[in-house]
């Protein structure tokens, strides 16, 4: 770990890059929608669309949102009721989505993964050949785990257990430069700092070490993921030669600042 230098960023510009948005970024802990926030999210990704980067989405919050719809207080237990809960929200989410892309002119495509894609060489080629005609055709990806059917059955692995390794899996397999993360911290701090005042913020990390590791608990109320999950996904990314960079998600125009080279969050990046 050392300090971010201006041009720590990259190397070279990045041109493809995945972002990934956490339940707890679009759905606050009251289990309100936070439309504004999807909507600047829909703004940002837009305005880089049109500037040449193509751009993958990688989204949470299906169930979060359902549980709104629904009228239910907290997330249940048991995997029937996930199952329904995630089939009611994905369709109202993507729907949230679509209007608010269609406000700036911008087409997006829904895709839904399980774990297993990933691991079937024929399936993950038309996967990345899809995505591919997308943005080919400057639609912007939408992906989100297939919650319906993706749970864990014996020996078949279905599910991610969360969408970070989701979305770092994805932005390896699209040859994507980087994944930018949109979480409800402003980046990785060496210690929680909701408890302990003396924590600080950790511009740049070039090992995901047993130290960071150990520092990292919890996750959100709606969500699935937390620091740990997020860690993983880093480590992934950095054994493939690809770059991550956390931020908080409450201004997604902060991603701007990030593809400028300004030091923001966390980056995530081998020496």
């Amino acid at each position: 770990m050392s300090e971010m230098s201006e041009k720590a960023l990259t190397a070279k510009p990045w041109r493809r890059v995945v972002v990934k948005v956490g339940t707890s970024s679009i759905v606050d802990a009251a289990g309100e929608i936070k439309y504004p926030v999807i909507n600047r999210l829909a703004q940002t990704l837009t305005q880089l669309e049109q500037t040449g980067y193509d751009v993958i989405l990688v989204t949470s919050g299906a169930i979060g949102v359902a549980l709104k719809q629904m009228h239910q207080a907290k997330r249940p237990t048991d995997i029937p009721a996930q199952q329904a809960l995630a089939a009611i929200g994905q369709s109202y989410l993507m729907a949230i989505y679509n209007q608010s892309f269609a406000f700036y002119q911008q087409h997006v495509g829904q895709v839904l993964l399980t774990y297993d894609v990933f691991h079937n060489k024929q399936m993950l080629r038309h996967t990345i050949d899809a995505i591919a005609a997308m943005l080919q055709q400057r639609v912007i990806p939408i992906i989100n785990e297939n919650d319906v059917i993706a749970v864990d059955e014996l020996d078949h692995q279905h599910s991610f257990g969360d969408n970070d390794r989701l979305a770092a899996m994805v932005t390896h397999e699209t040859a994507a430069d980087a994944l930018i993360v949109l979480s409800d911290i402003d980046a990785l701090y060496t210690a929680n700092p909701h408890n302990d005042p003396t924590a600080q913020p950790i511009p740049l990390v070039t090992a995901v070490t047993e130290t960071l590791r150990a520092g990292a608990r919890g996750s959100s109320t709606l969500g699935t993921g937390g620091m740990a999950t997020k860690l993983v996904a880093a480590d992934y990314l950095l054994q493939h030669g690809r770059q991550m960079v956390l931020i908080n998600g409450e201004n997604p125009a902060t991603i701007l600042d990030v593809l400028a080279g300004e030091a923001v969050g966390t980056l995530f990046k081998g020496e």
